[in-house]
């Protein structure tokens, strides 16, 4: 299969040719027409506020950070009455955005009583670009005008918004215009159409003016060298915004809609809430406009196997590529290289159960080749290297019989092994029993991430282990019965490298089994190879712990003491959470540093638990339809 590596101007021009065919699984306009089974003469119970233009107010992805546009902060305003869906495209002109056929998307999504907010202006203006260019009487006039007549069409009610001034001061310091005849080419088109108006390059220019030339760079994108790590060189952007100019604009454009009541009294009741942009604001993994490579696997689809599609996927794609694996069980070892990122293993089925993934190799099964046996760690079902993955609805398992193979010595058996840093996994299932879910990372002291919501692990020694960073959020963790009755196991085998401070939490999780009380361990300190700098870092807390749990939940492993651990639990209930001097509870005053957020947020501030979340403008939000 050849690369497939077009830049994302190239890839969404394509879109006008393609609007009827492409299955776009996996992105927020994907799952925004996932909606359109909707009535469309009937208003959402809570209405989107759709944004579309250009860089300025676009919603940008995690590897710009903190990179934002104002249209990715208004979400961070609005009370519970509506929400944003933020489709502006960087780059675009209010021409070159409707040529490519996303004002035809846009509007087949709105129902009435939505909200079209139209601001364009910055590329308008390059009029020797032909693909772009407009001018302001005319062309630029007409191309408005589609936007403003398309949503009325829909029942929607259009704004027009002037674009955002750039940050320009004369040499005494006084703001400058940056727009030309553009902005009153809006408001002009504004009063003759009747349509509602958000003058946005006054009032920018008007708080530019109050803030300098000094106090303008921390709203726009300056960042000194190592300031950030998407921007290793630092960056003096006179453009684009960082995440505090973001809310700064969203503000402007909030408070004009409620003072002229162009939204009703209520929508924005936090336009002075946001204290900490950074933390608040959501970076998707993608932006909302960027399309996926879309693989279909299963009977009678392009691809037999998972990992023949995973082969066909170019190395070093920029692109998320999306694997929609079709209900079945796939019998073969996958393997997704640390070259391959942004790979989506989407199951089709009604439940996780509908798509298994699974084989049967353990630690000391040998080889085809001969050249030994496969490890514990090779003998995974799944491996995933590559950054950015995600799965969802479906189950990798492991299904090596114990039992059955008594004479092999070492039958550790791991359904997924995971490094790829950045990795979201939801309504998944791990299947096994010793050795189920290795979360690893590429190296002793590298920290890799993963997050785990709403998932299903079951095993019985061990299950849970490596020198990974994880947050099991909601999740059911299942001890398997050993028919013993003093010791059916152990949850976690952690071997996190001492210089990394968060290893594995168990947030809001229920901890089941069938096996008899008291004879379960939440955990033992692996320390891999003996390294002694390997030290478990594991808490449990605000969970639910089944009498299985023992009561002294922690112990040692290979000669190491679990008390040198960093072991703690923290507002547990269940019959299983007692509190005794074996079950250190991590104090009070520090329940704030280790929550979700601590444990994914890393250098790059990586916040997938906000996707889905008020904070998200990269969906129609499911559920918000009448």
């Amino acid at each position: 299969m050849a690369a497939i590596l077009p830049n994302r101007r190239s890839v969404l021009a394509s879109l006008a040719l393609t609007a009827g065919a492409m299955a776009l699984s996996g992105t927020g306009i994907a799952n925004a027409l996932t909606q359109r089974a909707t009535d469309p003469t009937k208003p959402r119970t809570k209405p989107v506020i759709f944004v579309v233009g250009d860089s300025t107010s676009s919603a940008y992805q995690q590897s710009e950070r903190p990179r934002a546009g104002w249209g990715q902060a208004l979400p961070l305003l609005l009370g519970p009455q509506a929400t944003v869906f933020d489709y502006a495209w960087s780059g675009a002109s209010s021409k070159s955005f409707a040529d490519a056929g996303l004002l035809d998307r846009v509007i087949a999504l709105m129902l009435p009583g939505d909200y079209l907010l139209i601001s364009f202006g910055h590329n308008d203006a390059k009029v020797t670009d032909p693909a772009r260019g407009t001018l302001p009487d005319s062309t630029f006039k007409e191309y408005l005008s589609r936007y403003v007549d398309g949503a009325k069409a829909r029942g929607g009610k259009p704004v027009l918004v002037t674009p955002v001034e750039r940050r320009r001061f004369d040499s005494f310091g006084n703001a400058k215009d940056s727009h030309g005849a553009y902005p009153q080419a809006v408001r002009e088109l504004a009063a003759a159409s009747g349509t509602p108006l958000v003058d946005l390059t006054a009032s920018s220019k008007e708080l530019w003016q109050q803030l300098g030339p000094e106090g303008t760079k921390q709203q726009f994108l300056f960042l000194t060298p190592g300031e950030h790590p998407q921007y290793p060189q630092g960056s003096e952007d006179n453009t684009h915004f960082q995440a505090a100019g973001a809310v700064s604009v969203a503000r402007l454009v909030a408070r004009e809609l409620q003072s002229k009541e162009i939204v009703p009294p209520g929508y924005f009741l936090n336009i002075d809430g946001v204290a900490e942009p950074l933390l608040q604001m959501y970076w998707p993994a993608e932006r909302p406009i960027d399309v996926p490579v879309t693989l279909d696997v299963g009977p009678g689809r392009t691809f037999a196997t998972v990992q023949s599609a995973v082969d066909a996927v170019p190395s070093n794609n920029a692109r998320r590529t999306v694997i929609r694996i079709q209900p079945g069980t796939y019998r073969e070892a996958v393997r997704v290289p640390s070259n391959k990122p942004r790979i989506s293993f989407i199951g089709q089925g009604s439940r996780p159960e509908d798509v298994v993934l699974v084989f049967n190799n353990a630690s000391g099964t040998p080889k085809p080749d001969g050249s030994g046996n496969f490890g514990t760690s090779g003998s995974a079902s799944v491996r995933i290297d590559g950054p950015d993955f995600v799965a969802r609805n479906l189950t990798f398992s492991n299904d090596f019989d114990e039992a059955a193979n008594m004479g092999i010595k070492d039958r550790q058996a791991v359904a997924l092994h995971i490094t790829a840093d950045r990795s979201v996994l939801s309504n998944v299932r791990c299947l096994g029993n010793q050795d189920t879910l290795l979360v690893n990372s590429p190296g002793a002291g590298v920290p890799a991430r993963f997050y785990f919501e709403d998932c299903y692990v079951e095993g019985d020694v061990d299950f849970i282990f490596g020198r990974g960073t994880a947050v099991f959020s909601g999740c059911e963790i299942k001890s398997l019965d050993r028919r013993s009755t003093t010791n059916n196991g152990y949850i976690t085998a952690g071997s996190l490298d001492l210089s990394i401070r968060y290893g594995y939490l168990f947030d809001q999780c229920r901890l089941v089994s069938d096996a008899a009380a008291n004879s379960v361990h939440l955990g033992r300190p692996w320390h891999a190879g003996g390294d002694p700098k390997a030290v478990a870092q594991v808490l449990v807390r605000d969970s639910w712990l089944g009498a299985h749990i023992s009561g002294t939940p922690w112990t040692d492993m290979s000669g190491f003491s679990w008390r040198e651990a960093r072991f703690h639990e923290y507002n547990n209930r269940g019959p299983g959470a007692q509190v005794t001097p074996d079950r250190p509870q991590l104090p009070g005053a520090e329940a704030g540093s280790y929550t979700i957020r601590t444990y994914l947020q890393g250098t790059d501030g990586w916040a997938p638990q906000l996707a889905g979340s008020a904070a998200d403008c990269s969906v129609v939000p499911a559920g918000v339809a009448a």
